[in-house]
């Protein structure tokens, strides 16, 4: 009963897992919708298109709602993210060219002598 308690690796664990539950809850609830499989091949197969399938459906489902959000945005007048991460990398380009120009020193002291009118 000790052993109960000892940690497994995660490699270890994730095996359990998926030959534990994962697997036989596919095989019964394919065989509720009258798809058997003939041997184990045919059964790993039809696992990895599953989860390739998965995959594809979550990146489509991301890019769905980022395009949506996009949308709303748009429709709302509300910056997207993007257009805020774009404008200030513009923003800070143009403060850094604009130190540069200020540093240079015929400019810098027809700046402070402009400053000083004032």
């Amino acid at each position: 009963m000790g052993n109960e308690n000892a940690q497994m690796d995660p490699a270890t664990a994730q095996a359990v897992i998926l030959e534990g539950v994962y697997v036989p809850a596919f095989v019964e609830k394919c065989a509720s919708r009258g798809v058997t499989f003939r041997d184990e091949d045919s059964l790993r197969t039809a696992l990895q298109t599953v989860s390739m399938l998965k995959s594809a459906e979550a990146e489509q489902s991301a890019d769905v709602v980022k395009e949506a959000h996009a949308a709303l945005c748009t429709a709302a007048g509300v910056e997207t993210p993007e257009a805020a991460a774009a404008r200030a990398a513009r923003e800070k380009q143009a403060s850094e060219q604009a130190t540069t120009v200020a540093n240079h020193g015929v400019i810098k002291q027809a700046l402070a002598a402009l400053a000083a009118q004032k």
